[in-house]
């Protein structure tokens, strides 16, 4: 047996592969590949880092599901107690485990316990990072960040070398690096690519559902959304405010979608791509090589000052009219929530 570990990270295209893995989960044990449910109503693995990390460093609405930061650590080695006895019963070809959480939260010492407790099972496991350009990540980065926070979200390197060299040490060989770019997955998505390259040939792309990667909300979306946030004086309540109307907002980008996806101010993706020093450092030593990352404008520069304050929604341009669009769609349908 052998254990595919995909530890992301975010904004890779996480969530369509494991609700993919999640929902096809049946079909894969028939071709020997254990996809596991793994507690509560999680498609992925996010329970492994309370395996070997201080649970509080996994979200909020994962300890409140489990009852605590306990009752978690509990809960987590319950689940995996389970996965060793059902392993022992009827070992699979392959099992297959996923988690960004792991590359965002596990530390060297953590990731290093998590290999250890995995041993327990084989010692055939392959890390796998999915890589993105470091400004389409800082694009969607700013994009999921917008949903519910004001605060400044400059933008910054990426943690590749610290987490891939811990990675090595942890797990005694390099993870398996893949561009996470549509001209150069198999199939042009994650999900296929994933099942070619991993499962493949006993498993096939046909084999599994598909699911989209998600959709970032269109720049009006965002800056209706801060803008309401803001004028709520940014209090807990204009929080949960903004949160109630991400969903009907993301229908009307259906409905009335953006002439063009949110694209930053040249400046902003010019200060993400200066700061990619971990993505030059992968093709500097031959780890990774990007298609089309120009890694002779990587300087490690931080980015200006002015950019370090500015509201978030600032940094991307916006169309005013569709922006008035929909905030007249929003007060028609959802009033209540539009007059707080």
């Amino acid at each position: 047996m052998k254990i595919l570990l995909h530890m992301g990270p975010g904004k890779t295209g996480t969530t369509a592969l494991q609700q993919s893995l999640h929902d096809g989960a049946e079909v894969l044990r028939a071709r020997s590949v254990l996809y596991p449910r793994f507690g509560g109503s999680a498609i992925a693995h996010h329970l492994l880092l309370a395996l070997c990390e201080h649970p509080d460093r996994l979200t909020g609405w994962t300890l409140q599901e489990h009852g605590g930061p306990e009752a978690t650590a509990d809960r987590a080695w319950q689940v995996w107690n389970e996965l060793c006895v059902a392993v022992a019963a009827s070992p699979p070809r392959v099992l297959v485990l996923s988690s960004e959480v792991l590359f965002q939260q596990a530390r060297g010492k953590a990731k290093a316990l998590l290999a250890e407790t995995l041993s327990e099972l084989t010692s055939d496991i392959t890390p796998i990072f999915y890589i993105r350009d470091p400004v389409s990540h800082y694009r969607a980065r700013l994009q999921e960040w917008l949903k519910t926070e004001n605060a400044p979200l400059p933008p910054s390197r990426l943690p590749l070398r610290e987490a891939i060299l811990d990675t090595e040490a942890a797990f005694g060989r390099p993870p398996d690096l893949v561009a996470f770019d549509r001209a150069t997955l198999q199939g042009g998505d994650i999900s296929t690519d994933f099942v070619t390259r991993f499962l493949g040939p006993e498993v096939t792309p046909a084999d599994l559902p598909r699911h989209q990667a998600n959709v970032g909300l269109s720049a009006e979306a965002l800056v209706l959304l801060a803008r309401l946030r803001r004028d709520g004086g940014l209090t807990a309540a204009a929080r949960r405010r903004g949160e109630r109307l991400i969903r009907p907002l993301a229908a009307l980008d259906r409905s009335d979608p953006p002439d063009a996806p949110l694209a930053l101010h040249p400046e902003v993706a010019e200060a993400a791509l200066r700061a990619a020093t971990c993505h030059r450092w992968l093709a500097e030593t031959g780890r990774l090589a990007l298609p089309g990352l120009d890694t002779g404008r990587v300087d490690g520069a931080p980015p200006p000052g002015w950019m370090r304050a500015a509201p978030p929604e600032t940094l991307f341009a916006h169309d005013p009219a569709r922006l008035a669009r929909l905030t007249a769609a929003l007060w028609q349908s959802h009033r209540h929530l539009m007059a707080g």
